[in-house]
């Protein structure tokens, strides 16, 4: 197979490396470093998935706008429900402090019923079912899920982003208008194509080259809602969305280098929020089920390796590739550069919380989230992606905000371009 430039330079540098430390080198990594001098900084901002646990970047981003207003993020990729948070950024026309508060303001007056129609309980356990009787043998039972339908119809869902984001012919107007006026440099919305398995990237901006690697496509187009709609359909639960001639969902499903669209995009750093708290090694120890695992807990397990698992490696293997760069003697470097790098992460179990409204969860939301069995658990991840519930989506606001205040002092040192070093985050 052929290599491009890119791992060919990367696979010298590695051997480089070992020569020099006389240590092996971490693993491979596409694109984790750029092989271009930049310019000057490009600060990229990185919005991964959750469902409703996004609502608690919506927070970070509003104590960043108030105790820094003058900050900004030229390049914008956001996958899944961040997709919702980097479309509405890049879409509004006023600062970024009124862009960030906006933004706030809509995640709490979100409901359930704004994201997706909630069925009766025995409506919605037919639709899982799909049950019917075959006419000519009564005793056969045949599971059936109608062709084309998912579980839960999310047509609010686009109602409500087309209130908010006031789109022309779908387009997001706002996009050219900040791209115009150099407030926008780039910004990308990625989801999965359900057609060819490939993890797409639409990339709307200036002088953006379309780009391909195995399994992951960048191509440059104008943004549309249908573009977030795919982004944001959750797998089997959300419906799939035709975007030209192919059907997609959820980004997060094949995205395995969430970092790269923003490398692709010419980053210098990157700031992410993750919707993952970090555990503690006793706390990651600790078992959340007693007894065979309930399938709440297991959607619950996936959805999280999904949207959380390869931002989180990406994350990893994106800073001891830095580390071994930054050893290097600069005539050594071949054009790589080290990328600063930020996560900032939930300071409190999001998913965990999540329990602490289950009581107020009912109908058919109840049976898709907690009916499916629980057992005796402790975790509510499967809950938490699907809880648009107002107190709940309230509160991840806050601790997002507080979060921010927290983490204040490495915000700034972030935001400092003269400060080339990496920032590291709390670690998973």
């Amino acid at each position: 197979m052929l290599m491009t430039r890119s791992a060919i330079v990367f696979k010298e540098t590695l051997q480089r490396i070992r020569g020099l430390l006389r240590r092996p080198p971490a693993p491979s990594v596409e694109e984790v470093l750029s092989v271009e001098p930049a310019p000057s900084f490009a600060r990229a901002l990185v919005l991964g998935g959750g469902g409703a646990r996004s609502s608690y970047q919506a927070g970070v981003l509003q104590y960043i706008a108030d105790v820094f207003p003058e900050a900004r993020f030229p390049i914008l990729t956001g996958v899944s429900a961040g997709a919702i948070n980097v479309a509405h950024l890049a879409n509004y026309t006023g600062s970024f402090r009124q862009a960030a508060n906006d933004l706030a303001k809509h995640w709490y007056s979100i409901s359930t019923d704004q994201v997706f129609e909630l069925e009766s309980a025995l409506a919605f356990s037919r639709r899982i079912l799909g049950k019917s009787i075959n006419q000519k043998h009564p005793s056969e039972t045949v599971l059936r899920v109608e062709e084309g339908q998912a579980l839960l119809n999310t047509a609010p869902l686009r109602i409500f982003l087309e209130g908010i984001l006031h789109p022309v012919n779908g387009e997001l107007v706002g996009v050219a208008e900040n791209l115009k006026q150099g407030r926008l440099k780039a910004v990308c919305l990625t989801a999965s194509n359900y057609s060819t398995g490939q993890s797409m990237t639409w990339v709307q901006g200036a002088d953006i080259i379309n780009w391909q690697r195995p399994n992951r496509v960048g191509i440059h187009t104008t943004l549309t809602i249908d573009h977030i709609m795919a982004s944001t359909a959750l797998p089997l639960l959300f419906p799939a969305v035709r975007v030209g001639n192919a059907w997609y969902g959820d980004g997060g499903i094949r995205l395995t280098a969430p970092l790269s669209p923003a490398i692709h995009l010419g980053a210098t750093s990157i700031f992410v929020i993750s919707t993952r708290y970090g555990r503690s090694r006793r706390e990651a120890d600790e078992p959340v089920v007693v007894g065979y695992p309930p399938a709440a807990q297991v959607m619950g397990l996936l959805m999280n390796a999904i949207f959380l698992d390869m931002l989180d490696q990406d994350a990893r293997n994106m800073r001891l590739i830095n580390d071994m760069v930054r050893n290097l003697p600069p005539q050594l470097r071949d054009g790589l550069r080290p990328i600063k790098l930020f996560m900032l992460r939930p300071s409190v179990d999001l998913g965990k919380l999540a329990g602490e409204y289950e009581f107020k969860v009912g109908g058919a939301l109840r049976l898709l989230t907690r009916g499916l069995g629980t057992g005796d658990t402790q975790s509510s991840d499967w809950l938490s992606m699907l809880l648009f519930q107002d107190e709940y989506v309230d509160r991840l606001v806050q601790i997002g905000w507080e979060d921010g205040r927290r983490q204040h002092h490495q915000i700034a040192r972030f935001l400092d371009d003269s400060v080339l070093t990496m920032v590291n985050g709390a670690e998973g």
